[in-house]
């Protein structure tokens, strides 16, 4: 019971640490948020932050991943046949959107993205680390198929003409806090996909 007790206070610990990292990350950017500003942050020591993560690279990586987590959960959307699909798209966009609607998150998200361009085998890393993101939805797409309600010979590339609107139009305007994109635009994208690909009745 005690070892069960501290097993869960250091992941409490370890918990605060990053959320103490993202306050600094957000607030005071990646290169100038040292060890003793995540610590304040965290409402600890340094020596306590070290004792959970080696460096601030550690730390970062595992806040990333943390929200990868949590986007992981909102992309596992089965297909419901009592749903319309346009519902069930309107999930899919917002869960790709996870990482660029909160402050937080799009800061690590911005970190990140330079990261990839000052050195793209970082990008095939985290790739092969953490596979594709539209698994899930292929997935719903052959089983949109099978339902007869979407129609696609090929579920990947029906997938990646989907993904590819949503990066294209959404995504990366807003990381690169370039012009912000219309509000009716995810409205837009979901129907120019749906007049693509989603299967016409049959006429009685």
């Amino acid at each position: 019971m005690r070892e069960e007790k501290k097993t869960t206070d250091k992941s409490k610990k370890r918990e605060e640490i990053m959320d103490g990292a993202i306050k600094a990350f957000e607030i005071e950017g990646y290169e100038k948020a040292s060890m003793d500003r995540i610590a304040h942050h965290a409402g600890t020591t340094k020596r306590t932050v070290y004792n959970h993560f080696a460096s601030k690279g550690e730390l970062f990586q595992a806040v990333f991943e943390r929200f990868l987590s949590e986007q992981s959960v909102l992309r596992a959307i089965k297909y419901d046949s009592d749903q319309s699909l346009t519902e069930q798209l309107v999930r899919f966009v917002d869960a790709e959107l996870y990482l660029s609607t909160d402050s937080s998150r799009l800061a690590i998200s911005q970190v990140l993205i330079t990261q990839f361009m000052q050195d793209p085998h970082v990008a095939l890393e985290a790739r092969a680390k953490y596979g594709s993101s539209h698994t899930h939805f292929v997935t719903w797409i052959e089983a949109a198929i099978e339902d007869e309600r979407i129609e696609a010979t090929d579920p990947n590339l029906a997938a990646l003409i989907f993904y590819s609107m949503i990066e294209g139009g959404l995504t990366w305007p807003i990381l690169c806090q370039t012009e912000k994109p219309p509000v009716s635009f995810k409205d837009e994208l979901i129907k120019t996909f749906l007049c693509r690909f989603e299967k016409s009745p049959v006429s009685g």
